[in-house]
């Protein structure tokens, strides 16, 4: 029985850019696989059917796969936590460990070969599977393309641009993506300093933890009264983390 050939899609630019270089380049290309967490933003979920759209015109199926039961936000409430810069539980729970079980669902051997949307300009993130049936490949660094060269892939075949694809209270949001969110979904910024404050680790630790390192402790109630007044910020340091892994954020 043929390995599949499956691309885990983060909905961002690198998976779209990668997307259009398996099917331009016709490489093996059996389907792709998107693990909804809930916590998308709505410009992700638009993005979404505009990539499934296109990979139905080209024979590939999309599939949307998610963890049983709650959603990401809805358990962080339950456990009175939000998703941890240092744990990583939420990608493990809510992106790793669906797409592995739909790999599972596959059969073929019990064996797939899941493409990963790493640009070559961000190869530190590249790594080999954590379990024995899945080979990771990485066309994008194969190829040394970097995250430029996807937007010019994108651009290439008309397509827009995608938005950043991470859920509104992710603990990677920088100031400016907190700000947009702000300005922009005012309803699911209120969502994420509701999760915040219900943590059983507020006050000592915060959403915005990563976008000021050790610069300031702000949390998101305070940030919105500085977006509102526009004060000046604190400028964090360059981060040196990676956010989650290649099946959350590409």
């Amino acid at each position: 029985m043929k390995t599949p050939h499956i691309l885990s899609f983060g909905g961002g630019v690198n998976s779209v850019a990668l997307m259009i270089l398996l099917l331009r380049e016709r490489l093996p290309f059996d389907g792709a696989v998107f693990a909804d967490t809930g916590g998308e933003l709505p410009e992700t979920y638009a993005y979404l059917e505009i990539a499934r759209d296109y990979l139905q015109k080209h024979g590939v199926p999309l599939t949307v796969v998610s963890k049983r039961g709650r959603t990401l936000y809805e358990t962080a409430w339950e456990r009175q936590v939000f998703p941890s810069a240092v744990w990583r539980w939420s990608t493990r729970d809510f992106k790793i460990t669906p797409i592995l079980r739909y790999y599972r669902s596959l059969g073929a051997g019990g064996h797939v070969n899941q493409y990963l949307a790493i640009a070559w300009d961000e190869i530190m993130r590249m790594k080999d599977s954590r379990v024995d049936y899945v080979t990771n490949l990485y066309p994008l660094i194969d190829r040394r393309i970097t995250r430029a060269g996807c937007l010019e892939l994108i651009k290439g075949v008309g397509l827009p641009p995608p938005p950043r694809s991470a859920c509104y209270f992710c603990p990677f949001n920088s100031v400016d993506r907190w700000r947009w969110l702000f300005e922009n979904h005012p309803e699911l910024y209120e969502k994420a300093m509701a999760l915040e404050e219900h943590s059983k680790h507020f006050p000592s630790q915060r959403l915005t933890d990563q976008a000021f390192r050790d610069r300031a402790n702000i949390p998101l109630r305070s940030l919105a009264d500085i977006f509102r007044k526009g004060e000046q910020l604190p400028v964090a340091p360059a981060r040196d983390q990676q956010p989650c892994g290649a099946e959350c954020l590409t």
